[in-house]
């Protein structure tokens, strides 16, 4: 049936009467009714409608625009606050450039404790040209935005509401619940390990955060099972410096030809009270070795243990009352009874007898 214009509303408000959709209005109008441009008007009616715009689908999602790379290191940062995380509130802090993460448990999420610890950062890294956040109360506070003022940082927020315009620092807040839930540590142990394996990581670029941003690798537990790269320079530093020594172009350089070993006799230099108005030597003897450098001397008679330097050492030659025999020791009643055992301990008491210390008048002060 054609409509005059007079009913056309009236229709109109009939085919609009459950609130459809435009397809399906024209659909149901071509049933019954028809005029011309009958499809433009269902469509001026559908828009017009205020109840279907307000319950219409949410419109597609725009295109993902991507931030402009950094020009350098610790440019642009991103910060988010993760929210009553295993007790605590997280400041979490993410570099755009080397996506190297700094973050801090907080009580607190007021612009006052998040600025103190934005300040630990800034002390050791610098401030950065620009920091990025939400829409959060403490972001748009008067202190916060006084504090990017004052040091010459630039402030950006995205909508509220809309977490993907800080992307970076979201992703961090992720990964890094993700890490401490499966941790079996306290969460600030826990912390510590996720920091130090995450800024040591290498990224798809092949360097880790460290190493973009500090232009050093930091060392893990992990590294433990390489040699250090210090190793190989320092042996041929050492290499360099005999080949030098023993250069024709040089003067002979004394060398410490003796090596001290467990058990060996020596003389050690005096550093006890008065030492600065009586400089002497001490009769000791070597118990421990520490490298080739370092060793630790017992005076003798059951004297106290040094630590000493091999240049605060001298070579002592035994003499023949080094090797007079101490007491023997008296046997148990079990060693009496066995002969076999009696006979072991005098053997190894005339054996230990001949590394005896002498009894000197130098004695320890």
């Amino acid at each position: 049936m054609v409509v005059p214009p007079k009913l056309r509303r009236q229709v109109l408000d009939l085919l609009h009467e459950c609130h459809f959709g435009i397809q399906m209005m024209k659909q149901l109008s071509r049933t019954a009714v028809y005029w011309r441009n009958i499809g433009s008007d269902i469509l001026d009616l559908c828009r017009q409608c205020s109840i279907c715009a307000g319950h219409q689908a949410k419109a597609s999602k725009a295109a993902v625009r991507l931030w402009m790379f950094p020009e350098k290191p610790w440019s642009r940062l991103h910060i988010d606050h993760a929210i009553n995380f295993l007790g605590f509130n997280w400041l979490v802090v993410t570099n755009a450039y080397t996506k190297y993460p700094c973050i801090h448990a907080m009580q607190s999420v007021s612009a006052k404790s998040t600025i103190k610890l934005l300040q630990d950062d800034f002390a050791h890294l610098g401030f950065p040209h620009t920091v990025v956040t939400d829409y959060a109360a403490t972001f748009k506070s008067e202190e916060f935005q006084e504090f990017c003022k004052e040091n010459g940082i630039g402030h950006l927020t995205g909508a509220p509401y809309h977490p993907a315009t800080n992307g970076a620092a979201e992703r961090l807040v992720q990964t890094f619940k993700q890490v401490s839930k499966k941790s079996a540590k306290a969460p600030k142990y826990a912390l510590h390990d996720f920091l130090r394996n995450y800024r040591h990581t290498p990224l798809s670029t092949g360097y880790s955060p460290s190493k973009l941003l500090k232009r050093c690798q930091i060392r893990t537990k992990i590294d433990t099972l390489l040699r250090s790269p210090a190793h190989t320079p320092q042996g041929k530093q050492e290499k360099e410096a005999t080949k030098s020594q023993q250069s024709e172009h040089h003067l002979p350089i004394s060398q410490v030809v003796f090596t001290y070993k467990v058990c060996d006799p020596c003389y050690v230099l005096y550093f006890g009270p008065g030492h600065d108005r009586d400089s002497r030597l001490v009769l000791a003897i070597v118990v421990k070795r520490f490298g080739t450098r370092s060793v630790n001397v017992r005076v003798v008679l059951r004297g106290p243990v040094w630590r000493r330097h091999v240049d605060q050492l001298q070579q002592r030659y035994v003499s023949p009352d080094d090797t007079e025999p101490g007491d023997t020791p008296r046997l148990s009643k079990s060693a009496e009874q066995n002969p076999s055992v009696s006979e072991q301990l005098l053997s190894d008491t005339s054996t230990a007898t001949t590394t005896q210390l002498p009894t000197s008048q130098n004695v320890s002060p």
